[in-house]
């Protein structure tokens, strides 16, 4: 939406189809709980700088490369053209005051607590009949044998090549509603294992890397594609964007994956 200060159409299109790249704060929360599952606490420089720490600026370096090379591909293709000027005028900046502070922090997590109330709240309670369906006797079915397992079946094997299983699959087929729901999702599935002893007795660190990389450049956000198809009136281009976001994460978390299994990692 904030690109409807570019006076250039051209440009305008091509930071609308770049912007998803940028790590957004849903994304957090699945890169919090696989880092905290997989990447030891280890110091890298000192005390100052963690292992940890610097998995999560590569999360974001990896988004932001992603975005660069997909302007620099979108302008010697779809959107080539001559280049404009862009110029925009930034306001001056000053120290923000405690009651703005505190309005904005309100803000947000009135926000937050409103989207777990509704969106994540009724898409795990959704999970987790399905997840005990059908019934037997007039008692919740094994989740093994349940509804959501046959959907999780369908999708398991073009999740395989990536060391993923169909318990992440379900999870992800969720993050198309709130990409912070995989989180619950798969400690509603999982039920009492702790969800970060299961991913790794489950997928490993190499499943876990592809995951990441596949979470930092896939769409995933209904939210997002509905504000595209808002701003550009169109549904060619949202379409085209899922599209190309979906193959771009599946190849790199692929590459990422047979990486880590040759490495042994």
């Amino acid at each position: 939406m904030a690109t409807r200060a570019i006076p250039s159409k051209r440009d305008r299109l091509a930071t609308i189809l770049i912007a998803p790249f940028m790590t957004c704060s849903a994304r957090l929360p699945v890169y919090a709980l696989l880092i905290a599952a997989f990447i030891p606490a280890r110091k890298v420089i000192g005390n100052a700088l963690g292992l940890q720490a610097v998995t999560m600026m590569l999360l974001y370096l990896v988004g932001l490369l992603a975005a660069l090379f997909t302007a620099k591909l979108m302008n010697s293709s779809v959107l080539k053209g001559r280049a404009s000027m862009f110029a925009i005028e930034l306001p001056n900046y000053r120290l923000p005051r405690l009651h703005t502070i505190g309005l904005a922090i309100y803000d947000r997590s009135k926000v937050f607590l409103k989207q777990v109330g509704t969106v994540i709240l009724v898409l795990n309670l959704a999970i987790w009949f399905l997840s005990h369906m059908p019934f037997h006797n007039g008692q919740p079915g094994d989740v093994s044998a349940s509804y959501l397992a046959r959907v999780g079946g369908w999708i398991e094997p073009a999740l395989k090549p990536l060391g993923l299983n169909r318990t992440v699959g379900i999870a992800l087929l969720g993050a198309f509603v709130a990409r912070e729901s995989v989180v619950s999702t798969l400690a509603t599935l999982y039920g009492s294992v702790n969800t970060g002893i299961a991913l790794r007795a489950e997928i490993g660190l190499a499943g876990a890397l592809a995951l990441l990389v596949f979470f930092a450049l896939a769409m995933q956000c209904t939210a997002t594609l509905a504000v595209v198809r808002r701003e550009t009136n169109s549904w060619k281009w949202p379409l085209i964007q899922m599209g190309y976001m979906t193959v771009l994460a599946y190849s790199a978390s692929f590459v990422t994956y047979r990486i880590a299994l040759a490495l042994h990692v």
